[in-house]
C-alpha cells in the first residue's frame, strides 16, 4: 500500500513560531557546524496542535556522537526554567545522523522532556541505553509530514518506515494505551490505528476519530471521546466500550499483518 500524506496546515502561534526559533538558536549555538537539522512532529504538524493541550515535539539531528558535558549544556539550556515552553511541554531527542534507520528500537544522544505543570525536568543520556521504541513512529511522521526548522528537508533526512515496522509500532501504543491512558486516549488512539491499517495515512488522533466515525454503526464511544478531547466534557466513554473498541483495532491489526504473511514483532512487556 502506498503511504499517503496529509496536507500541512500550520496552526501554531507566534508565541510557539518564536520558541522554535529559539530552541533552534540555542543548538546552533552549542553544537555548530555538527547540527545536521533541528525538525517539527507530531500534533504540531498534524494539524491537531493545541497549546492548552498539546507537547513541542523537536527533533535534532547531529553529525556525531554527543559529548556528556554537550548533552548536559543541551539539556540545561532548553529546560522550562531556561527556555520556558508556550505548550504543556517539549518533548526532544537528539540522534545522530548515523543512527537513523528503520529498526526496533532507534538509538538516541539524548532525550529531554519539559513540563509547564511543576513536574522536574526529565533529561535521559542515550549512552548504554537500549534505544527509543517511540523513535520507530517519530522518524515515520517525520518522513511523511516533518518541518525543516534548520537543515535538509525531513524526508532526506528520515526514511520511510517498512509498514509492517509501523504494526509494530501501532501496536505497543495500543497496548501501551490499554494500561496506562485514559478511555478517551485509548479510543482516539485505536482510531488514528485503524485508519492506517485501512489507508496507510498517518494521521492525527482527532483526524483519525473523525475519519473512524464515518465507518462505524454505532459512534457513541467515538463521540464520548472527541467531546472529551475537544474540552466539551469531563466524561469519558464507557470502560467497557472503550475496551472492546481497543480490542477491535487490536484485531485489524493481527489481520493486517496475516495479510502479509510477516509475524509482528516481539514488543516490550510482551511474553
Amino acid at each position: 500500500m502506498q503511504r499517503r500524506r496529509l496536507e500541512r496546515v500550520s496552526n501554531l502561534s507566534s508565541t510557539v513560531e518564536t520558541y522554535l526559533k529559539e530552541v533552534t538558536e540555542c543548538l546552533k549555538e552549542l553544537l555548530g557546524a555538527d547540527l545536521v537539522g533541528v525538525y517539527l512532529h507530531g500534533s504540531a504538524v498534524l494539524g491537531d496542535f493545541s497549546e492548552g493541550r498539546s507537547d513541542v515535539d523537536v527533533l535534532a539531528v547531529s553529525s556525531r556522537s554527543l559529548s556528556p558535558e554537550e548533552k548536559k549544556a543541551i539539556a540545561e539550556r532548553l529546560s522550562q526554567g531556561a527556555l520556558p515552553c508556550p505548550a504543556t511541554g517539549l518533548e526532544f531527542h537528539v540522534v545522530c545522523r548515523g543512527d537513523i534507520a528503520p529498526r526496533k528500537a532507534p538509538p538516541f544522544e539524548l532525550h529531554l522532556a519539559t513540563s509547564t505543570d511543576g513536574r522536574p525536568d526529565r533529561a535521559v543520556d542515550g549512552h548504554g541505553h537500549p534505544g527509543e521504541p517511540d523513535l520507530v513512529m517519530h522518524f515515520a511522521v517525520l518522513h511523511d509530514h516533518g518541518r525543516a526548522l534548520l537543515g535538509p528537508a525531513a524526508d532526506a533526512v528520515f526514511p520511510a518506515i517498512p509498514r509492517g515496522m509501523m504494526l509494530d509500532a501501532f501496536r505497543g501504543e495500543l497496548e501501551w494505551a490499554r494500561e496506562n491512558a485514559s478511555p478517551s486516549y485509548q479510543v482516539l488512539n485505536a482510531c488514528r490505528a485503524w485508519r492506517y491499517v485501512d489507508e496507510g495515512l498517518i494521521c492525527s488522533k482527532m483526524a483519525g476519530s473523525v475519519w473512524a466515525r464515518e465507518r462505524v454503526g454505532d459512534r457513541q464511544t467515538i463521540d464520548a471521546a472527541l467531546r472529551h478531547r475537544r474540552g466539551l466534557t469531563d466524561t469519558h466513554p464507557d470502560p467497557a466500550a472503550t475496551r472492546a473498541f481497543l480490542l477491535g483495532a487490536l484485531e485489524r491489526l493481527e489481520r493486517s499483518v496475516a495479510r502479509t504473511g510477516q509475524p509482528l514483532v516481539q514488543l516490550r512487556g510482551d511474553d
